[in-house]
């Protein structure tokens, strides 16, 4: 069950419903410290480290806003590998996740996850000059550039007898999007969101076809932070209510959310549904 209030979206953040939040979650008893969270600094554009050593990127602003509307006194970022980030989170080295993750039934059975922030998927990238391909069955006798071992990688290789490609791979998806500028392929299969910012930053390239896979993504929390998580949650809500989340994803990806996308989305009750540690609760959110 969602409610949908895309109408809202583009609505200026409120300073009454930035003072409200702050105060219900003081009043909750949340600490006036930094939220800390866990972020794999270097993967553009969610969180990246400046030359002045300052840390930004979507995930990053996102929690700042987050912190703000829960009370606390701003972030603290943790930088962890991705392979390392749920021993991190188990040991109580930081509050909750917010590098990008894919919520699925493994991962719910060891962490408490809030709604989807964002619907993740995978596009086709090509030379912004290059009319040919516009989607995967254009790719008949192509190159396609891929990040090795990735999720990608593994939609390019279950694919590759479908749609007659050759599949090209790099260590590194900056590395397969530069072949592609190059000429020695002929399109990257990269995550969407990736793409996107690449395409924003680099007019030498477009996003052609957006390819879904329908999982959500979701910030993450120790079991036992389930007072925690339902703050974030009610702070998030308030964010896709008011139209900032919208912003921010504009702002680090270079084009508006998709109508489908769960960005655009309140759910019911506090987690996933359909996921372990889902709370089946009704609340409206309190942007108040």
């Amino acid at each position: 069950m969602t409610l949908n209030f895309t109408g809202l979206l583009r609505r200026k953040i409120s300073f009454a419903a930035g003072a409200a939040c702050l105060l219900v979650a003081s009043l909750s008893g949340a600490a006036a410290e930094p939220l800390k969270i866990a972020a794999d600094i270097g993967y553009a554009p969610w969180a990246m480290r400046q030359p002045s050593g300052e840390i930004e990127g979507f995930s990053i602003e996102v929690a700042k806003e987050i912190a703000r509307r829960i009370g606390r006194t701003g972030v603290e970022v943790v930088d962890v590998n991705f392979s390392a980030i749920f021993a991190g989170l188990f040991a109580g080295r930081y509050d909750m996740i917010v590098a990008p993750m894919s919520m699925n039934k493994e991962r719910a059975a060891q962490l408490l996850f809030t709604e989807g922030y964002m619907t993740g998927g995978i596009g086709l990238v090509t030379r912004s000059e290059d009319d040919s391909i516009t989607k995967p069955e254009d790719l008949r006798g192509k190159v396609l550039a891929t990040n090795s071992g990735s999720f990608t990688d593994t939609w390019a290789t279950e694919n590759e007898a479908k749609y007659g490609y050759k599949v090209q791979r790099y260590d590194k998806d900056s590395d397969a999007l530069q072949a592609v500028i190059a000429k020695r392929a002929d399109a990257d299969v990269v995550n969407l969101n990736v793409g996107q910012y690449a395409a924003s930053k680099n007019r030498r390239l477009k996003v052609v076809h957006r390819i879904f896979v329908n999982y959500d993504l979701g910030y993450g929390f120790r079991k036992d932070a389930k007072e925690l998580r339902n703050q974030v949650e009610n702070a998030l809500e308030c964010m896709k209510l008011d139209g900032s989340l919208q912003g921010l994803h504009e702002k680090w990806f270079g084009e508006q959310p998709d109508p489908a996308d769960s960005s655009m989305k309140v759910f019911a009750g506090y987690g996933p549904i359909g996921l372990e540690g889902y709370e089946r609760s009704y609340h409206k959110p309190d942007c108040k």
